[in-house]
């Protein structure tokens, strides 16, 4: 499995399916969130992550207490009891300050009401802690021996190999542009084409038309 099935993939397909139905939102405007939020998540912890010990710490701690990849077993559970205040938490963490900004851009690009958009992140946001989780425990020798943490498990999610979304999951786009957020910017320290655009979603100083348009190009990228 690679981070591609949670948008487009199997696991993509059937929660987009779901949402649909769980939650009464077209199919088409569920894709769209789905296929925007995926990297929006992944991005966000990867900046969390490198931005301070306390934060990788925290996502670690969440990973491995309630995040270890078994949601994949049973994933007509979460999506029959639908988006609960817990999982709404897990939205919250990953983007912190910048929450409403994504939930009103995702909003005001699909028609959907705050609360829909609210809903169906919720539901993303476990596939993409439980897909770290599952990864997590995949790479635990290695990672055991290497030394390495949080951030250098979402770093590999991110570098997977392959050249391009087809090949490497996120990883031929991502790889190293999402790869080395510092510890003391207000952003990701990102450097051109994807990371570009989600670098520029977070920033502040941005319109909502010009995040809508990231959305439009993330979508395009993912979406298919």
């Amino acid at each position: 499995m690679n981070i591609t099935d949670l948008i487009s993939g199997n696991i993509g397909s059937q929660a987009v399916d779901s949402i649909s139905q769980k939650l009464g939102v077209d199919k088409d405007k569920a894709q769209y969130v789905v296929a925007a939020a995926v990297p929006l998540m992944m991005s966000a912890l990867n900046y969390n992550a490198n931005k301070s010990p306390e934060q990788a710490n925290g996502i670690q701690n969440a990973i491995d207490s309630k995040h270890n990849g078994s949601i994949f077993d049973n994933l007509g559970a979460l999506f029959n009891q639908g988006p609960t205040e817990d999982e709404d938490k897990i939205v919250n963490h990953m983007f912190g300050r910048n929450t409403d900004n994504v939930k009103e851009t995702l909003s005001a690009k699909t028609g959907l009401d705050i609360k829909k958009i609210a809903g169906i992140l919720a539901l993303v946001a476990p596939l993409v802690m439980g897909y770290l989780g599952k990864k997590k425990q995949e790479s635990a020798g290695e990672t055991a021996s290497t030394g390495g943490g949080i951030g250098d498990l979402i770093g590999s999610v991110l570098g997977g190999g392959g050249s391009g979304a087809a090949a490497g999951g996120l990883g031929g786009i991502l790889g190293n542009i999402l790869g080395g957020a510092g510890a003391n910017n207000s952003q990701p320290n990102v450097g051109g084409g994807l990371g570009d655009l989600v670098g520029d979603f977070f920033n502040q100083d941005k319109d909502k038309e010009s995040k809508g348009g990231i959305l439009d190009a993330l979508t395009g990228m993912f979406g298919k």
